[in-house]
């Protein structure tokens, strides 16, 4: 999967357990600058932490957004 992917898959994955990536990112206390910036230039840049915290938001394991 290519990074563009994932990051829409992301994206799409809160979205349906989400109304809203702000409410995502108020409910998690991710910065929704920072999620935006996950978002938009990729998650391949962002730390361990933050990705994990992402992942276990959404109830999924870090390999599902591969």
């Amino acid at each position: 999967m290519s990074e563009g992917e994932r990051e829409l898959k992301l994206r799409f994955m809160i979205l349906d357990r989400y109304p809203s990536l702000r409410e995502f990112s108020r409910q998690t206390d991710i910065p929704y600058s920072t999620l935006m910036t996950v978002l938009d230039r990729g998650i391949s840049g962002s730390g361990f932490d933050l990705v994990m915290k992402i992942c276990r938001s959404l109830g999924i394991e870090p390999r599902e957004v591969e």
